[in-house]
This record gives C-alpha cells, structure tokens and sequence, in this order.
C-alpha cells in the first residue's frame, strides 16, 4: 500500500467510523424505571457502535436498521416490540465489555432478541490512534472535523502527507495495531457471550459480521490515482469477520448473519460515502469519506436480518 492520500482519507473515514468526529448522542437509552410486566410485549435489545446507532441519517432514530425490525417484528407478531439500542457510537469489543459490566445494557437480562454488531472499530480503531497521535502533534483539534471545508481538510491531508513518506513503517505501525485489537476481538466476544447468557439464557442472540466500506468503486472516488487500499481492507476485514465465524460456531445457540456478503452484492455500495448516493444529513465535506450505512443501507441491514429472524419461525 504505498498511496500516502488514500491513507489520509481513511484516516478521516476512520474517525467517522469510531465516532471522533461525531457530535451526536452516544445512544438512545431506555428510562430505568421497570418496564411494565405487560405479557403481550417484547424486547429487542441491540449492543453495536455507530452503525447501530444510525449515525449520519437525517432522522436515525426511524430510519436506523434496529427501528425497521422492531417494525417488522410487530407486523409479524401483533404485539409490541420495545426497542432498547445500546449502541455507543465508537464502541469497539472492549468498550462494549466495559459498558455492561458498568450496567449501561439495562433490558439485556430480560431481552427477547438480542442484536450483536461490534467489531468494525477494533480495525479502524488503528488508524484512528495514529491519526490522533499526529493531529495532536499538528495541533489539529479533532473535534472540528466534521465542520472543515474542503480546503481545510486538503490542508490537513497534506500535513500527514509530508510526515508519512516512508509508507511502509506506516502501515508496519497500523498493522501491527489492527494484530492486537483482532487478538482483543477474539477474546472479548466471548467475554460478551458469557456476560450476556449468564443473565439471559433464553433470548435469541444474533451475531453480524462487518461489511467492506471501502470498495474499489469508493476508494477511487476518494484517490483516483489508487484503489489498493479496497484489497488491503478487504483482505483486514475478512480476518475480524473469520473471527466473528468461529465465534459463531463455537456456540450453537447463536445465530449469525452475514451482512458482509450482502453489502458486497451492491452496486453501488450503500454508504454515505459513496460518491453516486443521496446526502443523507448535512452537507459538509466528510461525508464524502463517511462509511456508515446511508438509509438504503440500514434497510439492507434490517432486511438481511430479517430473512434469518424469518428463517427461525
């Protein structure tokens, strides 16, 4: 991988993606006050990062893929479905781990349906520490990303691109970080299973895999001169998805899904990212390096989980 922008743009994605850059509310929270014992309601609890949120959707809260199942769900069963996102945008396995040890998953012990979608920020997480390592070194406040113009991140891009002319120690630094958070991934889900069904022996777990927001098509959108980094990406997300496989195997009782073949069968790839894709918030310059799901994205997710939900009945 030796396109210095293509770095630099994922770089930018990346802090997208773990929620460096995001302004908005971490999760929607149920009241801690006892849910009515109510035998004709159901709880869809879900555990995630951003993507579950609905982070960057102009009304995330109806247009996000936990919303659309709970629909589907009261459709189907002609009762009521609480649904209880716990997701915290920029979560990745361990910050989940120390978030329900802390009690943030309050309805996750008393959960019909349990949602599991972590895994994406123990990748992006790498570039995430090293770009935070040099902004701080550039005296770039991260916390106004979102708000750059164009100019203002061309600027920015240029500053990294002058300290990272040896690409190769780069990505050795990168890699060998992506190493030790897909080792944490594989230990800490099974942390979160034993947590979870040590409190709730009954719900139905379903675990997703991660979906390839770098496609060939996006990446040279975002660097013409190169789309090696799709590969490379491919090649990282493919292991954590392995993982999350095994993971899956090892315990009968779960149930994956895999979103990362159905997000890979689109053209183009539903993110808000992709160059041929409606805006879906405000219009500022990063979102054009922005991987979260757009709405058809979060409806692919929704469906896709669906069929499985479907299949079980």
């Amino acid at each position: 991988m030796k396109t210095i922008r293509t770095f630099c743009c994922v770089l930018l994605s990346a802090l997208l993606l773990t929620g460096c850059a995001s302004s908005a509310a971490d999760s929607t929270l149920d009241s801690v006050a006892e849910a009515s014992a109510v035998p004709s309601e159901k709880s869809l609890v879900t555990l995630g990062d951003s993507i579950s949120i609905g982070y960057g959707l102009s009304d995330p809260v109806t247009e996000r893929y936990t919303t659309l199942l709970q629909q589907k769900l009261q459709s189907r069963d002609h009762l009521i479905w609480n649904d209880y996102n716990y997701a915290v945008s920029g979560d990745d396995s361990s910050d989940l781990i120390q978030k329900l040890n802390n009690g943030r998953a309050l309805r996750a012990p008393s959960a019909d349906t349990i949602i599991l979608y972590i895994g994406a920020n123990n990748l992006l997480g790498a570039y995430k520490d090293y770009f935070m390592e040099k902004a701080a070194e550039n005296n770039v406040d991260i916390s106004s990303l979102t708000s750059m113009s164009d100019e203002e991140i061309e600027d920015l891009q240029q500053k990294f691109t002058d300290e990272m002319q040896d690409m190769d120690a780069v990505m050795q630094t990168v890699q060998a970080k992506i190493d030790e958070n897909l080792l944490q991934l594989d230990s800490d889900l099974e942390t979160i299973y034993q947590w979870l069904r040590q409190r709730n022996a009954e719900a139905d777990i379903y675990v997703l895999n991660i979906y390839n927001p770098y496609t060939e098509g996006i990446v040279s959108e975002m660097t013409p001169e190169s789309t090696e980094f799709s590969e490379y990406a491919q090649t990282q997300i493919d292991r954590a998805n392995a993982i999350i496989a095994e993971f899956s195997v090892k315990h009968d009782d779960l149930i994956p899904v895999d979103i990362a073949s159905a997000f890979a069968a689109c053209d183009p790839i539903p993110v808000i990212g992709n160059a041929g894709s409606e805006p879906e918030a405000e219009d500022h310059a990063m979102e054009a390096y922005d991987p979260h799901p757009n709405s058809d994205g979060q409806k692919l997710i929704a469906d896709t989980v669906w069929k499985v939900m479907e299949s079980k009945t």
